[in-house]
């Protein structure tokens, strides 16, 4: 018999203390998944995100790049666009409060009732933020990156580099959901990357994905990390099928596959040969994370009249919501003064993984 592999204790699911070091050694230094590039296309669009209670602000400049700041004017400190939003700063982006400008590369260039002389605008520019794109995935970081994004996916366990056959820089969001569930951002996690709960908690799921059935997150025989859709389907949808064309340049394996990555700390892929879901997790404090999803299409066939997403969100948000009530449940248990921590199973080898990635984060020197 091995040795006993432990999970966390309840504190770091709980501990306002241990979210603090989590937003300073993991959030601030990490890159983040924050939106998609198409939400901001032309000069002077623009996207806002929530970093674990910071509000950054990406802005498209005129010569096309993607620039990152701070939400925060360099006046008396003013939120300059509303949080968690997107929209357009027609010729400048204005502070709501005192009408400080800045130019879409982060200038300040406008100071109303304020003489020339009295400050120097060259360095009142807002403060950055880096900005990277990997296949139309905007990312943030707030600390200094070691390496551009592509990188450091390349260090990730789930291997998402594998799925730029899907070409998901050209897809685009016909449909977004946004959901409050009262549970640890790491609970998400731990629970995405296991299937023994899929039989009790996912009967819709395991009818279509045989493989889950068996609390197995892999099916035996492959080295694509892929299973296998049941009949040889290729819709994620509660029979497997669906009248959305397989998108070009996969094989009919892929097409008749569900394929997922958790990408640390705050993203989840899910993709078949029809449409990719990408999954955003923001932490509002130990026991709240809000999880954005994204469905996307090619835009082709979004641009279809016949195009329905409507069975795909479906099921998809049914299978979710399904976890947020188990990982609600298991908040609630670990609340427990009985919880100092608990074992995992063989098959939990993912969840285990995953918290050894997130302590050697979280304790690593400053």
């Amino acid at each position: 018999m091995s040795a006993a592999r432990h999970t966390l204790p309840g504190a770091d699911y709980t501990s306002p203390d241990v979210f603090e070091l989590e937003r300073d050694r993991i959030f601030f230094r990490e890159w983040l998944y924050a939106g998609r590039a198409d939400e901001a296309s032309e000069p002077g669009d623009f996207l806002t995100v929530d970093v674990v209670g910071e509000s950054v602000l990406v802005v498209r400049g005129k010569d096309g790049r993607l620039r990152g700041f701070y939400n925060v004017c360099r006046h008396r400190g003013s939120r300059l666009c509303d949080p968690e939003t997107h929209g357009h700063a027609k010729g400048a982006i204005k502070c709501p409060y005192h009408a400080w400008s800045y130019a879409y590369d982060g200038r300040l260039i406008g100071t109303p009732l304020v003489g020339r002389d009295e400050l120097d605008r060259s360095s009142l520019g807002l403060w950055p933020v880096a900005v990277d794109v990997w296949q139309g995935f905007v990312f943030v970081h707030l600390g200094e990156p070691r390496e551009p994004v592509r990188e450091s996916l390349e260090h990730q366990t789930d291997k998402p580099l594998f799925y730029e056959r899907w070409r998901m820089d050209e897809l685009r969001t016909a449909e977004r959901t946004v959901s409050e569930v009262q549970a640890n951002w790491k609970i998400l996690i731990e629970n995405y990357n296991e299937c023994l709960h899929c039989p009790t908690v996912h009967p819709e799921l395991v009818a279509v994905a045989p493989t889950f059935r068996r609390g197995e997150v892999f099916e035996e025989g492959r080295d694509d990390l892929g299973v296998s859709i049941a009949g040889g389907g290729v819709g994620y949808t509660a029979s497997g099928t669906t009248t959305l064309p397989v998108m070009p340049g996969l094989g009919e394996r892929e097409a008749s596959s569900m394929y997922g990555a958790s990408i640390f700390p705050n993203m989840f892929l899910d993709l078949t040969g029809t449409v990719v879901i990408a999954t955003r997790m923001l932490p509002r404090s130990p026991e709240h994370t809000t999880v954005v999803m994204d469905y996307l299409f090619r835009p082709e066939v979004i641009a279809d009249p016949e195009f329905d997403p409507g069975e795909v969100v479906e099921f998809s948000e049914l299978v979710a919501h399904q976890d947020y009530v188990v990982c609600e449940r298991v908040q609630a248990g670990v609340r427990s003064r009985a919880f100092d921590h608990v074992v995992y199973a063989e098959k939990d080898a993912l969840p285990y993984a995953f918290n050894q990635t997130y302590l050697a984060a979280r304790d690593r020197p400053d």
